[in-house]
């Protein structure tokens, strides 16, 4: 990162951003892509360059977008959204068309693009195989309307089901990526699709504030870890799963060690009001544990600076925490 060569990424000079972008583009089958600070930067660009405002955005409920961006979408886009129910973390084809056709019979109703998420952040890393996420976006096809997919942990879900990253890709017209999950890089993610879109996205991202000078220090990293770090993902998903596995026994913790595919784990706490008590307790020996996703869970998330060593210590600290403070007892 120190040794980047760089320029200004404003006007599309940094030589390190613009070969991120073209390995990205390439890697993902897309035409172009666009190095942005953030994957909500990223959504929020994406589906901004594909409707016009006053239009829904038919999502999984519990999607990232719905969860964690809606207010980008509606304050600063204009738009609405169209949460639909799914299966961890995923949406039945049968149910996008239903939706999709109800809100064609509203007078205000219009859908303007469909979102998918892959693997599901919410749904403990769910993911969707191919033909199932081929099949949630032909109702959006069949209907000539865009689909975006938010695809953070797109390189968790390749590594987890062994289907290349361009293929999850192709189901899209657009996807976001993150080279800050589970690649490693401190900072960036990107978005690729249509060349002539990811021309309107370099100046929606200009509107956003995203537009950056030498930001080829930056795409340093992420570069490193796309060249990387992919191959090792199958790591973390085996650390994740032993992690389960080993919680799953701890009285007043709850979680299916089938359910673990990627690397995130979201473990139920009994009583739930005392699971920040738990983190907290967690915390003071080192191990952070993120309350998130429902009431009374909290989230675990490995990745390439956990490893196995760490692992055990994770594992002997929530257990102690758990069993000091008493949890599921009567």
């Amino acid at each position: 990162m120190a040794e980047a060569d760089v320029g200004d990424d404003h006007f599309g000079e940094d030589p390190t951003v613009r070969l991120l972008e073209e390995e990205t583009a390439r890697i993902l089958g897309k035409e172009s892509a666009l190095f942005v600070p953030s994957g909500s930067m990223g959504n929020q660009i994406a589906i901004g360059i594909q409707t016009r405002r006053g239009d829904h955005v038919l999502l999984h409920e519990r999607s990232h977008v719905a969860y964690s961006e809606e207010a980008a979408l509606t304050s600063f886009l204009g738009l609405e959204l169209l949460p639909v129910v799914g299966d961890a973390g995923r949406l039945a084809p049968e149910s996008i068309a239903a939706a999709l056709d109800s809100a064609a019979r509203e007078a205000n109703g219009r859908v303007g693009l469909v979102e998918l998420e892959n693997s599901h952040n919410w749904a403990g890393g769910a993911v969707y195989d191919l033909e199932r996420l081929r099949r949630a976006a032909a109702p959006a096809r069949e209907r000539g309307l865009p689909v975006h997919l938010d695809g953070a942990r797109l390189w968790n879900a390749s590594a987890a089901t062994g289907t290349p990253v361009g293929e999850f890709a192709g189901a899209a017209d657009t996807v976001m990526v993150c080279y800050s999950k589970g690649l490693g890089a401190p900072v960036g993610s990107a978005i690729a699709g249509p060349k002539a879109l990811m021309a309107e996205a370099r100046t929606l991202r200009k509107r956003f504030g995203g537009g950056m000078r030498q930001a080829g220090i930056l795409a340093a990293g992420a570069l490193h870890g796309l060249r990387h770090h992919r191959g090792r993902l199958a790591d973390d998903h085996e650390r994740a799963r032993r992690l389960a596995e080993a919680l799953a026994s701890v009285p007043g913790l709850t979680i299916d060690p089938t359910t673990v595919t990627t690397n995130i784990v979201i473990v139920e706490v009994t009583p739930h009001e005392r699971v920040q008590e738990l983190a907290d307790r967690a915390a003071e020996s080192g191990v952070r544990l993120l309350v998130f996703g429902g009431p009374g869970r909290f989230r675990a998330a490995t990745h390439l600076d956990v490893d196995d060593t760490a692992i055990d210590r994770a594992i002997d600290v929530i257990a102690t925490s758990a069993r000091t403070l008493g949890l599921g007892r009567p």
